[in-house]
């Protein structure tokens, strides 16, 4: 069945805190504050982000992003997020999002394909994030911490699946590049999958990890 679309993050098991406050930077971060950019050396390749996207990431001046109209996947442009400074002790993207009514219930598949070059610090990643009604509450999450795309390579297509609970209030979504290098991504696409089709929710897994009750109380 069609499914309404928008116009238009991956953690280890023991890094809980650290997901959540990755999960704030990433949804917290509003547009950021225009930069400088450098003329495109191209006229086919722009340095802002296009329209519906802003910029976002913890370092977000040390990385430029916008439309590439020559790297293009199947006949059609990517975007593109490239660090600018030698070394990054961050990660920097773009985003959006969008109101989750329209898809209460319903099991999502974001997908897109991917090419980096030089990814070889934190490599690139795609990541969607459900979020509830309550400020800062995170219902699902996966941000390919576990699976990032490293180094150079050729057009490859990565998805992350989540539900979408009856009291989600948004959705968001975006690619990063952590540390140095450069990520293009095109064809993204936002669809209902069914049940079939395996959640990639990092807060479930984390869920599971925990015991059920209670474990040596009494010190033995």
């Amino acid at each position: 069945m069609p499914t309404p679309s928008c116009s238009a993050h991956p953690t280890h098991p023991g890094l809980a805190v650290a997901l959540l406050g990755l999960a704030a930077t990433l949804g917290l971060t509003g547009p950021a504050v225009a930069q400088p950019a450098a003329p495109p050396a191209n006229p086919g390749i722009t340095t802002t982000a296009p329209n519906g996207w802003w910029k976002n990431g913890s370092k977000v001046a040390a990385y430029v992003v916008g439309v590439d109209r020559v790297q293009t996947h199947a006949g059609k442009p990517s975007a593109y997020v490239k660090s600018i400074e030698p070394a990054v002790d961050g990660f920097g993207g773009m985003m959006q999002m969008c109101a989750a009514d329209a898809y209460h219930g319903k099991r999502l598949r974001l997908s897109a394909w991917m090419k980096t070059e030089n990814a070889n610090d934190g490599g690139a990643h795609l990541w969607f994030r459900v979020d509830g009604r309550d400020q800062g509450q995170m219902l699902q999450f996966d941000n390919m911490d576990n699976r990032p795309l490293k180094g150079s390579s050729d057009w490859q297509q990565v998805a992350i699946v989540l539900d979408v609970s009856p009291n989600a209030a948004a959705l968001a979504y975006g690619f990063f590049v952590g540390g140095t290098g450069q990520a293009w991504v095109s064809a993204l696409t936002l669809e209902e999958v069914g049940p079939e089709v395996p959640t990639t929710d990092v807060t479930a897994a984390a869920h599971r990890r925990l015991p059920t009750a209670p474990v040596n109380l009494g010190f033995d």
